[in-house]
């Protein structure tokens, strides 16, 4: 295994090893969510099970009914809440990287999300003096995968909240950690709903 494969296997290793930490810090939170939902559906659906036993018995059907609708949609909503814990989690845990781990990721990033090669890369102001790009390495990368290593990084910065702009004839993409995110949202919820729950 050369010097680069060994790199990338022990960032890959690291970046697991935070990934279950944070894995086990956020289901810890969405589990103390959903016990205290679970709590206050199960506490509404007995108040309306108790008042429909007053009334008559269609009335009684209909109430039940919509309990358990209003429980099931108490518990959704902590699910989702939960979800959206866990992924605000990631990117504070993201924002709380150092310098170096910050760079390698930013540099990671990059590399799997330039399309020809020929990209501007303008960076976040929030980075400008914490991420060191190595764009001699991540040119090489590129043309190793058949793509032209002619990456530049603009002098200007975005004002975004993290991440970076890769910019070519005009066009942008976003890679802000809240827009990746945001875009593998339905693929994560899945993922973290299946973990979770």
């Amino acid at each position: 295994m050369n010097g680069i494969d060994s790199l990338r296997e022990r960032l890959l290793s690291e970046d697991r090893i935070k990934a279950s930490e944070i894995e086990l810090e956020a289901r810890k939170k969405a589990e103390e969510i959903i016990q205290a939902a679970n709590i206050k559906a199960a506490q509404i659906e007995d108040e309306l099970r108790q008042k429909a036993q007053k009334d008559g018995k269609d009335k009684k059907e209909r109430m039940i009914a919509r309990a358990e609708l209003d429980a099931r949609n108490i518990v959704l909503q902590a699910k989702q809440e939960a979800i959206d814990l866990i992924l605000n989690e990631v990117i504070k845990k993201i924002d709380s990287m150092s310098k170096e781990e910050y760079s390698n990721l930013i540099n990671r990033m990059i590399l799997n999300n330039v399309e020809t090669g020929e990209e501007e890369i303008v960076l976040s102001i929030k980075d400008k003096d914490r991420v060191q790009i190595n764009l001699d390495e991540i040119n090489k990368q590129l043309v190793s995968k058949g793509k032209r290593g002619l990456l530049r990084l603009n002098n200007e910065y975005a004002n975004i909240p993290s991440g970076f702009i890769l910019r070519k004839n005009g066009l942008e993409i976003n890679c802000t950690f809240e827009a990746l995110i945001r875009g593998l949202r339905d693929e994560l919820e899945a993922d973290i709903a299946s973990m979770l729950f």
